[in-house]
């Protein structure tokens, strides 16, 4: 048996957790080459797509770009949706709207973002970073690093994602930008605004520069969605005992032992209407000054807030017998489809409920860095670098989410999925109103208070030698800490008004129960009429041919907690109202310390030139994982297993603490076969750190549920190691035109093992536990696959007027394979991989007008592996998005913008694509405004 100490210093498991240090050597290495050509000033489409590609032929490694198409406008207006027309990037969606990123299958910690090339803090409790929280008009540039070089941060097996923003001295001269556009949203009908301003300048000599930029922007987003869960399906372990459907075929008014069928209508059905006041205000500043030819000197800013409410307005109800609910609707007129599955029935009866649900997850964020920088040239061949930057951000939740069900009572319930809609027709009668009776359930707060405080210094060289095989050789110091928190606020007790004050006679509260009241089998509190609002919505899910039900009412939630508290305030107080829980609070502080060199050289090889780039990272990453924890040390059992008493209870601060080090070596290679045609080799070592969830410092045993004969104890792991794994890549390029190209490669990830659950009896502080903790495990898996893009203007190809078109093709495929022998048989993909993606864009630009027409889309993806049922995917989904604009004077520019100009559905499924589990309508977006610049 393994043998634990609760001694923190050994209980410390090292923590995986070296941040990143920052891209900012590329920027500073790459600026030394970009000095002897000419750099591309862009305005427009076609001169975006010119720079994109100028900067991707120049790169040392594999890089796909995003270029602004003018000072404060980007390609599209959320950065996310902006990345997606990458090839190999694919995107998660928040009512419609991009949040984060998949690259080459791989999202969540496998991708490193940096703002300006530092690691940029995030509101996100993981180590995802989300894209909505930054709005367009502040970047320049998008860059995704695809290969890694010695001097990219480590810690992105997918990529590191570089967000740049302008400096003063790259303007022309003083600058003014500013739009505003009015946003209109198809299913509210309502109309916010969005406005940008840019102010810039730099003195007449080019030493010194200065240049601001803000934008605020409000609107309402409205998603209609269906969810369900509970499908049959025998050969996933599914039958009829666990999904199938009680139906009196008889007509006796019983359910007989022999009358529980496979169903096609699910064991829970949902529908929601979700609507979502989303906020943004952001501001960047940069001064530049030149004081001499040898010293650049740097201050750059950025601040983001961005809040959101996050209000979901849902019914729900059960098609079979819950064991916990104490009565069951007698279910009637069945019909059964040509797989025996049940397609169609009724609810009846007393029993017949319906939960009202408000569930809303607002979010509060604040984003922050501040970076400073001096590049000085002590000689024409050394430059030094000296980089600071601190950075912040904070999503301020102290329980504010809110899960609130009530239970309203109706005559029948008809489901019918014989129509060969995607949809089941559900019909509620009579529909609910606010005017109805309701009992009180559940009310469950919650939420998780992130911050993220991010301090990185470093210290970086680049020497380019006069002659010899080595044309450049870079090299750095990087000290990156960063800590972040999470404070988790829960209710104790969130059924606590339920079953009409049985929790609260159980647990000693007092109440007057004099608004109980009793339907069928179910005894309630009646909630007072005026909680309840009339519903705020209608047309509800529209552009499906399915019935649904008609629009419900919702809660004002003070007025509902207010109730409570009248029936027993302490009672409310300490089991309804959020309050903290340690077990889901915790820091873990991350101390890197790295250094690397970088060689690059620059030769002929049988008459080709070529650039060989050869590097080393090394680093050290020190961890302390602090938190709560109960005192393991005093836990004393009797002869049946049992604590003897309740002193290990006491919740103490605890922190664990270690280090280790990894070196991560890097090649790239890049062979002109001609002037215009190039080809790419890279390959490198690579890592991603584990999700922070799993380095938490909590403990919890479990004396009453035993397994093989022990309590079992459910903790964190604070040592668990980094994922590693070896990637290469080879890319083919040929840039032919002014504006076009062609490109294709291939790559694939060697994926050594996944940080995953492990069970193990162990013997902790004196007691033996079957423990459930993190782990590395033995097995890892292979990602390969291949990109193709082909971008082309038409300038030189057709006759006017025809000679403004041009467009943007690419293709990814991706593939996955698991070497765990269950996992490789069950045949599955990552989570969220998409096999297929591809994007496609027609624009047009001449005579003053820029119009884009774009359109993408990618293949299913799984998202639960082991869903009730079967695997649940997500299927296919594309959306087509355009604008136009028309320069109605030489700097003043009218333009519209249309974002799922179909109304596409967005929709998943458990195993079967009939076996709906998922479907959410999030209407069309339009935009009118104006842009100009002075």
């Amino acid at each position: 048996m393994n043998s634990i100490t609760a001694k923190p210093a050994i209980l410390s498991l090292a923590i995986g957790l070296a941040l990143s240090t920052q891209v900012n050597a590329e920027q500073q290495s790459e600026t030394g080459s970009e000095q002897d050509v000419e750099r591309i000033q862009v305005s427009g489409i076609r001169s975006s797509i010119k720079e994109s590609l100028f900067q991707k032929q120049n790169a040392t490694s594999v890089v796909d770009l995003v270029v602004a198409d003018d000072i404060g406008k980007f390609p599209d207006e959320n950065l996310a949706e902006a990345l997606q027309r990458i090839p190999g990037i694919t995107i998660t969606r928040n009512g419609g709207e991009g949040q984060n990123i998949l690259v080459r299958g791989l999202g969540g910690g496998y991708n490193v973002t940096t703002l300006n090339g530092r690691k940029l803090a995030s509101e996100f409790a993981g180590r995802d970073f989300n894209f909505d929280t930054i709005a367009s008009e502040l970047v320049s540039v998008l860059k995704v690093y695809k290969s890694p070089q010695a001097q990219l941060p480590e810690g992105g097996i997918g990529a590191v994602i570089d967000i740049e923003t302008r400096k003063p001295l790259q303007l022309d001269g003083r600058t003014v930008a500013a739009s505003a556009k009015g946003i209109y949203e198809s299913r509210t009908e309502d109309v916010h605004p969005h406005a940008s301003l840019i102010i810039g300048d730099k003195t007449a000599d080019s030493r010194f520069g200065a240049l601001f930029s803000a934008v605020y922007s409000r609107k309402t987003l409205r998603a209609d969605t269906y969810s369900a869960s509970g499908f049959f399906d025998e050969d996933e372990g599914w039958g009829v005992d666990s999904a199938g459907v009680p139906v009196d075929t008889n007509n006796n008014g019983v359910i007989d032992a022999n009358e529980t069928y496979a169903s096609k209508i699910p064991s829970y059905m949902y529908f929601a209407n979700a609507q979502d006041i989303r906020e943004r205000l952001g501001a960047t500043l940069a001064l530049q000054w030149r004081p001499t030819d040898k010293l650049d000197l740097n201050f750059d800013a950025l601040y983001s807030r961005y809040n959101t409410d996050g209000n979901r307005y849902q019914i729900g109800f059960v098609n079979y017998d819950e064991d916990w609910t104490p009565g069951t609707p007698l279910f009637s007129d069945a019909e059964f489809d040509e797989l025996n599955r049940v397609i169609k029935m009724r609810q009846t009866g007393e029993n017949t409920m319906v939960e009202l649900l408000n569930i809303s997850s607002p979010r509060k964020t604040d984003t922050y860095q501040l970076g400073l920088n001096a590049l000085y040239q002590l000689t024409p061949q050394w430059s030094v670098t000296l980089d600071g930057a601190y950075s912040a951000a904070k999503n301020q939740n102290a329980g504010d989410n809110r899960f609130i069900v009530a239970r309203g009572f109706v005559d029948a319930i008809d489901i019918d999925y014989s129509t060969g809609n995607i949809l089941p027709d559900v019909t509620i009668s009579p529909g609910l109103t606010a005017e109805q009776d309701y009992g009180a359930h559940y009310s469950y707060n919650s939420g998780t208070g992130v911050e993220d405080k991010i301090t990185d210094l470093k210290l970086l060289s680049n020497y380019v030698p006069l002659e010899g095989l080595i044309s450049k050789i870079d090299a750095g110091l990087h000290y990156v800490k960063q800590t972040k928190s999470q404070s988790q606020f829960a209710s104790a007790n969130p059924s606590q008004f339920s079953r009409g004050g049985f929790y609260l006679t159980r647990d000693g509260y007092s109440f007057d129960n004099s608004s109980v009241f009793t339907k069928g089998e179910f005894e309630l509190f009646k909630i007072p009429a005026d909680v309840f609002v009339p519903a705020n919505f209608d047309n509800f899910l529209d552009g499906e041919n399915s019935i649904s039900p008609e629009p419900w009412p919702s809660f004002d939630y003070d007025k509902l907690l207010a109730y409570y508290r009248s029936l027993n305030a302490e009672a409310a107080d300490n089991s309804i109202v959020a309050v903290p829980n340690r077990a889901g609070s915790y820091q873990v502080e991350e101390a890197v310390s790295t250094a690397f060199v970088q060689l690059t050289i620059e030769q002929d090889m049988f008459g080709l030139p070529y650039m060989l780039n050869l590097g080393l990272r090394a680093g050290k990453t020190d961890v302390t994982s602090s938190g709560f924890g109960y005192d393991l040390s005093k836990v004393v059992l009797d002869s049946e297993g049992q604590p003897i008493n309740n002193d290990w209870r006491q919740v103490l601060p605890v922190s664990y603490s270690d280090s280790y080090a990894n070196v991560l070596p890097s090649l790239n290679f890049k062979l002109h076969l001609t002037d215009s045609l190039l080809m790419r080799i890279s390959a490198a070592e690579v890592l991603s750190r584990p999700a922070l969830y799993y380095l938490r410092s909590w403990a919890a045993p479990n004396f009453t549920t035993r397994e093989q004969g022990l309590p079992t104890l459910a903790m964190g792991n604070p040592g668990v190691k980094p994922e590693e794994a070896r990637q290469a890549d080879l890319t083919l390029e040929w840039y032919y035109g002014d504006s076009s190209a062609l490109s294709g490669g291939i790559f694939v990830k060697d994926i050594k093992s996944f940080v995953t659950e492990d069970k193990f009896a162990a013997n902790v502080a004196g007691t033996d536990y079957l423990v459930t903790t993190s782990v590395n495990g033995d097995y890892g898996a292979t990602v390969k696959g291949y990109e193709a893009a082909w971008q082309q203007s038409l300038q030189d190809w057709l006759p006017e007027p025809f000679n403004g078109l041009g467009f943007q093709l690419n293709y990814t495929f991706v593939d996955s394979s698991y070497d765990e022998p269950a996992l490789k048989a069950k045949d599955l993909p990552f989570q969220g991989m998409s096999e297929s993606s591809y994007n496609a864009v027609l624009y047009y630009e001449q005579y003053g007008v820029q119009a884009r027409l774009a359109y993408n889309w990618r293949s299913k993806f799984v998202t639960n592996p082991e869903d009730w049922g079967g695997p649940s995917w997500i299927a296919d989904y594309g959306q087509l998005d355009a604008s136009f604009s028309y320069d109605i004077m030489p700097k003043l520019t009218l333009f519209v913008e249309a974002t799922n100009l179909t109304n596409s559905r967005y929709r998943g499924y458990v195993k079967r694509e009939d076996q709906v589990n998922y479907l959410e309508r999030f209407g069309t977006q339009l935009a009118l405004g104006v842009r100009g610049s002075f």
